[in-house]
């Protein structure tokens, strides 16, 4: 009994067959050469096409969980012209993650269609490692922030509960509100991201309002210290000497200056952005 199985890219499922003692040598010699002349005249672009854009390897969902991911991530591909990938295997041996994720996105030509525009969060489960790797206009829709984001407030935590449908679900969707970000002009990035805006909003309104309780206080407390020589009288009496009040001269004393600051803020064109390598790759990788 001979067993193999099909790759992802022509399904989910493994598939064992047996070579019975029935066939003829010879017939199979010659199919097995036709097969193989078909296979190696096939263009690398069109096997990669027929590769999912979830490819579960590694097993780690159901029939209809991977088609319900294959269809949201197709929508995306559709809709924004970049390719949102998922890739489960059981061991990908002492590669570093990140780079062997670099090596399957061009492999198997992830964004091919959209010059080369992807996503890839690759798993491998024997050490459980992770690699997020981005190239083309993923780089401008997924900046280094928002890949921090994505990953550690979004789906590390998913995984590392072992839930791993909704992590990758999460993670199409997080992605495709990223991609409609980035079609509107505002890629989520430092500047963009909500949590870091009501932030400096919060900071601003307090800034506003205690910076000049601040500064009437201040002057409030020294008039206070300064009136402390005075002392109540009933009558003036004191003041006018007995020949009268004779004005001899007059004279300006300037007493006391307020000043206030307000700091002009710079514009400034740093807004995070995307650190990518020499090979136009961004991301990162570790363990979850």
């Amino acid at each position: 009994m001979v067993c193999g199985y099909f790759p992802a890219a022509y399904g989910h499922s493994r598939v064992d067959f047996t070579l019975r003692g029935g066939i003829k040598m010879k017939k199979l010699t010659v199919s097995l050469f036709l097969i193989l002349s078909l296979v190696l005249c096939l263009p690398g672009a069109a096997m990669a096409a027929d590769l999912d854009l979830v490819t579960d390897d590694a097993y780690l969902l159901t029939d209809e969980e991977y088609r319900e991911l294959n269809s949201i991530a197709n929508n995306i591909a559709a809709q924004y012209a970049c390719e949102v990938a998922v890739v489960t295997m059981d061991d990908m041996g002492s590669d570093d993650a990140y780079e062997f994720a670099k090596s399957v996105c061009k492999e198997y030509n992830y964004g091919g269609d959209f010059d080369g525009s992807c996503l890839l969060l690759l798993l491998s489960m024997a050490e459980r490692d992770y690699a997020l790797v981005a190239y083309g206009y993923g780089n401008t829709a997924f900046t280094d922030h928002g890949k921090d984001v994505l990953l550690d407030e979004h789906v590390l935590p998913l995984l590392a509960d072992d839930k791993y449908f909704e992590a990758f679900k999460t993670y199409l969707n997080v992605s495709m509100e990223y991609l409609e970000m980035a079609r509107e002009g505002n890629p989520f990035d430092v500047n963009t991201d909500p949590a870091n805006v009501q932030t400096q909003f919060y900071i601003k309104l307090a800034a506003v309002i205690m910076i000049p309780l601040l500064i009437a206080w201040i002057v409030c407390a020294i008039w206070k210290k300064q009136m402390k020589t005075a002392t109540p009288a009933k009558a003036a009496d004191y003041y006018i000497p007995e020949d009268g009040f004779q004005l001899t001269g007059k004279e300006d004393t300037f007493l006391f200056r307020t000043e206030t600051r307000r700091k002009i803020e710079k514009s400034s064109s740093s807004s995070g952005g995307t650190t990518t390598d020499s090979s136009g790759a961004s991301g990162r990788s570790g363990k979850f």
